[in-house]
């Protein structure tokens, strides 16, 4: 019985812990950790407000429902730095093929300052910089899922949430 009651306390103690960081790693406009849920998505950044941000909308509607393939560049499959990469080239922005690289070569970007059309960058594999999404408003990103090829997705939901690293931008 005591065994019993140790395991259960330490698995309780175990969720209370993980079930929200002291500080997360990145607090957007609007958006904040509060017992491991993020709430109040909604960001005053975001939402195409010009016509790069409409063309980049449009190219990003357009990949929707687009299967994920890992190194892939088409319509027939792609991954999110490919993804990013192609939303980019339609208003003529060339930026580096990985996440990696896009975080390195992007211009930091500070909390309060997010808006349409900037990268955030996801620790997924737990060695580094490893998926990539674009910002498009009120709390949501576009980006390519392994497991479900290009949606959108809430940063409240809380795998992606736990994993921002960093947020990036290539237009002025």
């Amino acid at each position: 019985m005591k065994n019993r009651q140790y395991l259960l306390f330490l698995i309780l103690t175990a969720l209370l812990l993980s079930s929200c960081r002291s500080t997360p790693v990145y607090k957007g406009d609007g958006i904040h950790c509060s017992g491991g849920v993020w709430s109040e998505i909604t960001s005053s950044g975001g939402n195409p407000r010009t016509s790069t941000d409409n063309m980049m909308m449009d190219e990003i509607e357009s990949w929707m429902g687009t299967p994920y393939a890992y190194g892939g560049e088409s319509r027939s499959g792609v991954d999110c730095s490919a993804f990013t990469r192609a939303v980019y080239r339609v208003v003529n922005i060339e930026i580096p093929r990985t996440a990696s690289q896009q975080a390195a070569d992007a211009e930091t970007v500070t909390p309060p300052n997010l808006q349409f059309g900037d990268l955030i960058f996801f620790n997924t594999s737990g060695s580094g910089i490893s998926h990539v999404g674009i910002y498009i408003g009120n709390g949501f990103f576009a980006h390519a899922s392994s497991s479900r090829g290009v949606v959108r997705e809430s940063l409240a939901t809380q795998y992606y949430a736990e994993r921002i690293v960093s947020v990036g931008r290539f237009i002025e």
